[in-house]
């Protein structure tokens, strides 16, 4: 079977057999040669139906040689084992919580209802909200214990362990002056969000999942293991100790959190019995900061153990199966190192996969916007982090670990709306594989009745997306720069310390901030989790000759964000190592990351003889020590994204304006040798001129090209664009509109060029632009140059096709179809199906976004030379 770079979501919905068989062969035909089952809206997953649909989309896939990955859940978030849970009760989910009473003493023998306060306390805020009932009643009491209260409602003092005074559910204790805080902590199954999930850092809880759905598909399909079925995605796991999505879901404030067996075994481990009289500290905040020892040792454990016991597991059964595990996880609002819907280490929580995985959805990334805080119809974001860190964060993953073998998926498209089109899906394509991803899951072909409101675009969408041609360009397009930059390595100039256990312990600058001065300065990097230095030898992390290396990466020195608590791996390394080249962003780090006895010492040694620069200045420096990627422009540009990528030998380098107004142009310098342009889009290469190691590289709003390596390849050379001699404008066309779901055509004709939109607001569809001109001769090139495209266009002339354009700028060489006297032009057209699907607006209403213009207008003129 073939190993295919791009497997976009099938919704399965219980359709009928026609249907799955046309979508299979849409497809085929957008160049697309796998393609992942998802299960969220069918009736009856890992059920007879299921079974008859999935049967027949895998005699598709054997006719076609194509692969089949499966969702690993009924619904997302992975996690629900099929809603299986309520069979396995004594593995429900396990939370961590505590509850607390006030004391102003002197009081003698005073009594608190201890347990009352191991139930949750019901609020006139409650009223008429679903009560969830748990799978199984179970609560356990683990400590109780006084504390005084300071200022500020901190903690101070002694902690004082009354649980051996708990007789009957009841606390007897006398209570010195002052006003003191009465800690109950308890283990519970009856509060907390959504009970019938498997608890994810419990071995026998995720080994129900594996049962219930991985074993069932095993046992029906298994002679198609590893061939047909290439393996499963898990889609969106994570603690879920809330149900919000927002990013205050640090430790210190009131929820539940995530609790097991064996995450008790670990802390008192680390921590001792005296791990219970302070266990508070993960809610409380004491004057003297011992609580970021215990909430730091909680994070480890906790995020360990998700790794070792839902992805690792999942991993380790898929590859014994003969087949990959792959997905994500929620990334946003910091869940990539916080809990909530979040994994709490990003590093560890893909530890298991065969690829790391990041997501992008919902305008989380827009095209050109990198500045304006958005509501994307899901939540309101920041975007630095998703221009900046998500790809670097799955890119860094993809780079040193092992297992994954430089491979990152991203799931793509997802919910933007029909306001995405193909140009703007060239745009995301570009800016990410640029960041490492070299699978891609677009979201998705879906094949209800059209238009489905459940999260579009929808990419054929039962025959009504009007781009679809286009989309099959795009895909092949996609899949020609993923297999470029895939079986090779990344080069990044330096590393960048991963920030999350920073930010367990205290504040931390987030890694994207550092990212984004580093890529708008030409510079690569990978995050490096502490880790790496912990488990050196899995990850073949070593020096050499002062400079640090990662799993055969090497990298000229260590960036260190602004941050109060330095991992104690990272810190034991750097004074480790004084020849590795180190810089501290902003200021030192004050001290170590839950770490207490011998901390002093090991920051002393993590600060000597190191340097502090400021943010801004950080680039500048690196430049100045010589650091630098082996191709550099004379001048920055923040503009221009680049990626440099080695494989087979030789070396490739994706350079990328993510601009949507403005050219870049830039002097580039190249190591010396002989190099090409290769334009994935037509899959052609030519000779790149150079003098004295430098060319001149430039790239209009949204453009991108490769360069690489050519010193074994006969190539032709590039054809310069002779200025031209004359210019034929065109303003009247005859327009044929072919509206989405109508039969049958509408013309207009010796139409004065403007948006049909101003004529026709609600049209979605395919325009056909037709004219005339004559030529008393032919010219030597001559080039057809359209101000204004909404949003792709394909021309021909005479009836020859010549070019398919799905970004600006929108030109393309007609010298090929002239013919001398008479010739007829013809430009066809697509819009998105915005404007259409805004008229039959389904649950979620209109979608509410600006409305861009369709058609062909502006100025239209042949260039004759």
């Amino acid at each position: 079977m073939k190993h295919s770079h791009i497997f976009p979501f099938l919704w399965m919905r219980g359709e009928p057999e026609e249907v799955l068989r046309k979508e299979m062969e849409k497809l085929d035909e957008s160049g697309i040669q796998a393609v992942c089952l998802e299960a969220r809206p069918h009736p009856d997953y890992a059920g007879k139906g299921w079974w008859h649909d999935v049967d027949i989309i895998i005699d598709e896939a054997k006719k076609r040689d194509m692969q089949i990955w499966i969702l690993d859940d009924a619904h997302f978030p992975t996690g629900m084992a099929n809603g299986s849970m309520e069979r396995h009760k004594d593995k429900a989910r396990r939370w961590l919580y505590t509850q607390f009473v006030d004391v102003t003493g002197p009081m003698p023998s005073a009594q608190v209802d201890v347990d009352l306060l191991m139930t949750e306390q019901f609020t006139w805020m409650d009223i008429g909200k679903p009560q969830t009932k748990p799978l199984i009643d179970e609560t356990r009491l683990l400590s109780v214990t006084a504390v005084r209260i300071s200022d500020e409602d901190l903690v101070e003092g002694e902690w004082i362990d009354l649980t051996n005074q708990v007789s009957d559910g009841y606390l007897t204790a006398d209570f010195s002056s002052g006003t003191w805080r009465v800690y109950v902590t308890f283990v519970t199954t009856a509060i907390g969000p959504r009970p019938d999930y498997i608890n994810y850092i419990e071995e026998d809880s995720v080994r129900v999942l594996i049962d219930e759905v991985y074993e069932k598909h095993y046992e029906r399909y298994k002679d198609l293991f590893g061939t047909v079925i290439a393996g499963f995605f898990s889609d969106e796991p994570g603690f879920y100790n809330t149900e919000t999505f927002d990013e205050n879901c640090f430790l210190g404030l009131d929820m539940v959190l995530p609790w097991g067996t064996e995450l008790e075994q670990v802390l008192e481990a680390k921590l001792g019995k005296d791990l219970y009289r302070k266990l508070p500290l993960l809610y409380a905040n004491e004057t003297s900061g011992a609580h970021r020892y215990i909430r730091t040792a909680y994070m480890d454990a906790v995020s360990m153990l998700y790794g070792k016991n839902f992805c690792q597991q999942l991993g380790n059964w898929c590859r014994a199966h003969g087949v990959q595990y792959i997905g994500h996880v929620v990334e946003d609002n910091c869940g990539y190192m916080r809990l909530g819907a979040g994994v709490g280490h990003y590093f560890r929580a893909m530890s298991g996969q065969d690829m790391a995985g990041i997501d992008n959805i919902g305008y989380q990334l827009m095209p050109g916007n990198e500045t304006g805080a958005r509501h994307t119809g899901f939540q309101n974001i920041s975007p630095l982090f998703y221009h900046y860190q998500l790809g670097k964060l799955g890119g860094s993953e993809a780079a040193i670990d092992p297992l994954k073998k430089g491979r990152l998926m991203c799931e793509n498209f997802g919910a933007y709306g029909w306001r995405l089109g193909v140009r703007d899906m060239k745009w995301l394509v570009d800016y990410l594989v640029g960041q490492g991803v070299n699978h891609f899951v677009p979201h998705a072909f879906s094949m209800a009745e059209y238009p489905d409101a459940d999260c579009p675009p929808h990419f054929y969408a039962r025959g009504n997306n009007p781009q679809f041609p286009w989309f099959c360009s795009l895909m092949k397009y996609t899949d020609r720069l993923c297999r470029l930059f895939s079986d090779g390595a990344s080069i990044s100039q330096v590393a960048v310390l991963f920030e999350a256990e920073a930010d367990w312990a205290g504040k931390t600058m987030r890694g994207a901030e550092v990212a984004k001065e580093l890529i708008n300065h030409q510079l690569d990097f990978t995050f490096l989790p502490s880790d790496v230095f912990e488990d050196a030898a899995y990850f073949g992390c070593r020096t050499d000759d002062g400079k640090l290396v990662v799993n055969g990466r090497t990298m000229d020195a260590l960036i260190v964000p602004e941050m109060d608590y330095l991992a104690p791996a990272a810190a034991a390394f750097i004074g480790e190592n004084p020849d590795v080249p180190v810089l501290y962003v902003n200021t030192l780090p004050v001290g170590i990351a839950g770490q207490n006895e011998g901390e002093e010492a090991l920051l002393d040694d993590a600060l000597k003889n190191r340097v502090v620069v400021q943010l801004t200045q950080l680039s500048k420096k690196l430049f100045s020590m010589g650091i630098r990627d082996a191709a550099y422009p004379e001048q920055c540009d923040g503009n221009l994204h680049q990626y440099h990528y080695v494989k087979d030998g030789s070396n490739y380098w994706l350079f990328m304006n993510a601009s949507l107004s403005e050219d870049v142009t830039v002097a580039m310098h190249l190591p010396e040798g002989r190099y090409a342009s290769y334009d994935a889009m037509d899959d052609s290469f030519e000779q790149l001129a150079l003098a004295d190691g430098v060319f001149s590289l430039h790239l209009p709003p949204y453009g991108s090209t490769v360069i690489c390596d050519t010193a074994d390849m006969t190539l032709p050379e590039r054809k310069a664009v002779p200025e031209a001699k004359e210019t034929v404008t065109l303003t009247r066309f005859d327009v044929e509109l072919r509206e989405i779901g109508r039969t049958g055509s509408e013309f207009l004709s010796d139409l004065e060029l403007v948006p049909i939109s101003s004529l026709k607001r609600d049209f979605s569809g395919v325009m056909v632009y037709r004219t005339n001109f004559a030529l008393d001769e032919l010219p030597e090139r001559a080039f057809l140059r359209v101000e204004h495209v909404y949003e792709c266009m394909e021309v021909s002339v005479n009836g020859a096709a010549l070019g398919t354009r799905i970004t600006p700028p929108y030109a393309v060489d007609v010298t090929e179809g002239l013919v001398a006297g008479d010739n007829q032009l013809e430009v066809t057209v697509a819009s998105t199906a915005l404007r259409n699907a805004n008229t039959k607006p389904g649950l979620f209403g209109k979608e509410r976004t600006v409305i861009e213009p369709t058609g062909m207008f502006g100025n239209v003129r042949l260039e004759l030379s």
